[in-house]
């Protein structure tokens, strides 16, 4: 499993860890017709977000076959690795960017705590156009991932998806069912839903005043407010993509500012 020299340079990284199946069935996916860098954690770090590995050291352990480079194991999390790739690593300037393919969907509020799409976020803090990729296996079961299916889909639709003007401080956000590629029906363009994993917390082990929990929370919360929600396409056996953005603020008009700014200059005094 060389790395490939020719064709668009794409960075793969995920949360899994680097030896994840769904990392390696997407390395395998794109070796061939794109020059491709796998950066990605040493460990899982499922959960981990847009977190940094800001006062810790973070050792990095080059993954080689037959003296070529094609990867970097980092003590970090998703983004760590992504930062290091683009500043560090000399001679690969991603043009663009795949995190994945994640074990377990991340659709609806899962967004905001996933290390897989915190991957593809931090790409395009940097400008680079990005995408993250999951699998909707469910979560504390031995269902086995069809990630070999799942990595067809994304290099379908990498050509399309790269070809799109990049709108800065954008993403997408592609959800997979745990299906052959032959009985996923389509990919539907979603809305970002509301779902979320209901907490559940087990006392898993005590030692004298401490008690050690997990969240073991498994059961989705479904959304009902957005018809066209990134989950309800995965519950009827489709794909799932979306366009996010890491531009969190609400718009104001004029007017509004104005008034706005007016009432808070009085509450300061007439500043």
């Amino acid at each position: 499993m060389k790395k490939n020299t020719t064709g668009p340079r794409i960075l793969i990284t995920n949360d899994d860890g680097i030896d994840a199946p769904g990392i390696q069935a997407l390395w395998r996916a794109l070796r061939d017709g794109y020059t491709t860098l796998v950066v990605a954690p040493m460990y899982e770090k499922s959960g981990a977000g847009c977190s940094l590995s800001l006062s810790d050291e973070m050792e990095v352990h080059r993954r080689e076959e037959d003296g070529a480079v094609w990867g970097y194991a980092v003590d970090g999390t998703p983004a760590d690795c992504v930062k290091f790739a683009i500043t560090n690593v000399k001679d690969f300037r991603p043009d663009f960017v795949l995190s994945g393919i994640n074990r377990g969907m991340n659709v609806g509020n899962s967004v905001f705590y996933s290390g897989t799409v915190a991957g593809a976020i931090e790409a395009t803090l940097f400008g680079i156009p990005s995408m993250a990729c999951s699998l909707a296996v469910r979560f504390h079961t031995k269902e086995a991932g069809k990630f070999d299916d799942s990595a067809r889909i994304v290099r379908a639709m990498l050509p399309w998806v790269m070809a799109q003007k990049h709108a800065p401080r954008t993403l997408w956000n592609l959800n997979m069912p745990n299906l052959d590629f032959e009985k996923v029906k389509r990919v539907r363009l979603t809305e970002h839903g509301t779902s979320f994993f209901a907490d559940e917390f087990a006392l898993y082990r005590q030692e004298g005043n401490a008690e050690f929990y997990k969240n073991v929370g498994s059961r989705l919360e479904a959304c009902s407010a957005v018809a066209n929600s990134d989950d309800r396409a995965l519950v009827e056996g489709e794909a799932s993509l979306s366009l996010l953005r890491t531009n969190l603020t609400i718009p104001f008009g004029d007017s509004d500012r104005t008034r706005l700014e007016r009432e808070w200059a009085a509450l300061l005094g007439g500043k």
